[in-house]
């Protein structure tokens, strides 16, 4: 143990460490893993992906890392000094090795800490499928350690740590991708993830049980190359690992999980239990919500979440009229600045309890369906506010046609205006028509 301190001490072991930690702690707390219920600091399975996404970054710098330790004997000009000595050379690099994965692992579980502690106040939803995912991540960051050492010390130039961190880093850049669900078999013996879109997916075990054997021979090769007096048995390791794992790896990386997905219901309010801790927060802005439908003749009855795969996703289909449907995402609920409870029982109301049927792709008539939607919120709120979306470039036209649509049903009887209100809805729900010529009878 004197003698593993010593290393710890020493060596590069705590600075590698230390710049995983900062670099992945320091890139996640800024960018897209701040955003949305898919954030690394909402959800234990999102963590634990996100920290294998920075991976891609984290990988090459424990690689370039460990191959400068590789260098030090050759460095220091003992290394013929040591080849001399009849101690077994594994006996002696074993305790560097083991100080450079215990400084890796270690940072890996201090940036599970910074997140985890964020998570366990962000969510009721625990589960242990993370895990697999996690203990991949932590020995494909030791594998490249200790690959790093071994081909450091089999090309011992000072020009390896940098060339290996950057040959790394492009290598990453091969399983940059959006999703999981089309990755390659190839690019899934990578050490990151794609990017998590979705609470509601996660990776398949299969995958992690494959990965897995692939990364332990990595690491394996990387610690025979070191202390094997002898080169070629330590490309055994790999070659077998490759051969095993990839046979083993599915056709699609992620699959949906259920349990996330399931709704929860009480009292009008359905949530996913990945988003059950929301409850207290929605409960008075969807009681509102729901009282203030209650004017249409066929009103919703239940506040009910979409468990969408990915946000936006703008081939949302028809959806029933008997709830309103909400994909708290869409709204950017999951923001730095919680929304105020006038906003959420807006944002439940708008459209008369629809959602909108644009997301991501918007149509050339998207004017006639926020116009449409605003003049059907006006019906049941009594006041006519602008909704948000598009204001900046089709504000004047969205604006226009608001107004002549809210004349022209107001001129109308209440029986009529109320039929036409459910009527847009029922369109508007189905993702078919023109709601705002339903509220108009044609004239708009």
């Amino acid at each position: 143990m004197r003698v593993f301190r010593i290393e710890l001490r020493r060596t590069a072991a705590l600075v590698v460490g230390a710049l995983v930690v900062l670099v992945v702690v320091g890139m996640l707390s800024w960018g897209p893993s701040t955003k949305n219920s898919a954030a690394w600091t909402r959800q234990w399975t999102t963590l634990a992906e996100w920290v294998r996404f920075m991976l891609m970054i984290a990988w090459p710098l424990a690689l370039g890392g460990g191959a400068l330790q590789g260098l030090r004997d050759r460095r220091s000009g003992v290394e013929e000094l040591f080849g001399s000595t009849p101690r077994p050379r594994a006996q002696r690099v074993g305790v560097t090795v083991g100080a450079l994965a215990a400084s890796l692992a270690g940072a890996y579980a201090v940036v599970l800490v910074v997140g985890g502690v964020q998570v366990a106040s962000s969510t009721d939803y625990f589960h242990l499928g993370w895990l697999p995912a996690t203990l991949v991540g932590v020995v494909a960051l030791v594998g490249a350690g200790a690959l790093g050492m071994g081909l450091g010390r089999l090309v011992p130039s000072p020009l390896t740590p940098p060339l290996l961190a950057a040959g790394g880093l492009a290598l990453m850049t091969l399983g940059l991708g959006p999703t999981g669900a089309d990755v390659s078999r190839w690019a899934l013996l990578l050490p990151s993830l794609p990017m998590p879109v979705s609470v509601y997916s996660s990776v398949r075990a299969s995958v992690s049980a494959a990965q897995l054997v692939w990364f332990a021979g990595v690491a394996a090769t990387g610690f025979l190359l070191v202390a094997s007096r002898r080169r070629w048995p330590g490309l055994l390791p790999v070659l077998v690992a490759g051969a095993v794992a990839l046979p083993l790896m599915p056709a699609t990386a992620v699959t949906r999980d259920d349990a996330a997905a399931e709704l929860l219901c009480a009292e009008g309010l359905c949530l996913t239990r990945a988003h059950e801790h929301e409850r207290a927060t929605l409960a008075g802005p969807a009681r509102e919500a729901l009282r203030l439908l209650g004017k249409l003749p066929a009103p919703p009855t239940s506040v009910r979440e979409v468990a969408a795969a990915v946000r936006g996703n703008p081939e949302r289909g028809p959806e029933p009229t008997e709830a309103v449907w909400v994909n708290l995402d869409d709204f950017t609920y999951f923001r730095r600045e919680a929304p105020t409870a006038e906003q959420l029982t807006a944002y439940l109301v708008a459209g008369a309890g629809t959602r909108t049927c644009y997301a991501d792709r918007i149509p050339r008539d998207v004017s006639r369906e926020v116009a449409a939607r605003t003049v059907m919120t006006a019906w049941l709120t009594g006041r006519v506010e602008p909704l948000p979306t598009f204001r900046l470039w089709l504000g004047e036209e969205i604006d226009a046609l608001t107004a002549q649509g809210w004349d022209r049903l107001r001129a109308l009887p209440e029986d009529v205006q109320a039929a036409r209100v459910q009527s847009a809805r029922e369109v508007q729900a189905a993702c078919s028509g023109d709601a705002l010529t339903t509220l108009t009878g044609g004239t708009t």
